[in-house]
């Protein structure tokens, strides 16, 4: 990029003049109230028999640093810095944000976590993974769903079974 006063635009200085993009500060305030978000659920695990280390420690420590990367990435975005594609990328860094993808994927997610509990989680990750998939462009329903269903299920048994973790089973209670 050149400029016609100055002549060529090195890649930080062409950064920091385009201003404040949405998208990169939308990502980081994401990634902070994530990390929030983390730390709160984090503050909810009772404490173990061993005070020093804990059931709280890795999740505290994973909050905490996902706190501090977003605030990072937050105070980068608002002094004007961008995220620079990935030299194999070919994309417009100046071309206007679409977000109806990443809607879907949220909505799904929202409304997945929304139905886990009343629903279980085969019902509400399939919920999720369905949203993913039409997202990304699928538009054979039946399959996206069954799909959904059967990927959900195979976790949800190796995550119980396998592991011996409790997810709420909602209305396939008793068959599973």
């Amino acid at each position: 990029m050149t400029d016609p006063v100055q002549g060529p635009v090195a890649p930080a200085e062409r950064s920091t003049r385009r201003g404040i993009s949405p998208a990169d500060l939308l990502v980081a305030l994401g990634i902070t109230a994530a990390g929030m978000l983390l730390l709160l659920g984090t503050l909810q695990i009772p404490f173990g028999i061993n005070a020093v280390v804990g059931p709280r420690v890795f999740p505290l420590i994973v909050s905490v640093g996902t706190i501090v990367l977003g605030a990072v990435l937050t105070v980068n975005a608002l002094r004007g810095e961008r995220a620079e594609p990935g030299a194999e990328e070919d994309t417009d860094p100046d071309a206007p944000v679409v977000l109806k993808n990443p809607a879907i994927i949220l909505a799904g997610f929202l409304l997945g976590s929304v139905l886990l509990q009343p629903l279980g989680f085969v019902v509400g990750t399939a919920i999720m993974y369905f949203s993913v998939a039409s997202a990304f462009g699928e538009r054979r329903v039946g399959l996206m769903a069954l799909v959904s269903l059967i990927v959900s299920l195979i976790t949800y048994l190796v995550f119980t079974h396998g592991l011996g973790l409790t997810l709420p089973p909602g209305i396939l209670k008793g068959l599973l």
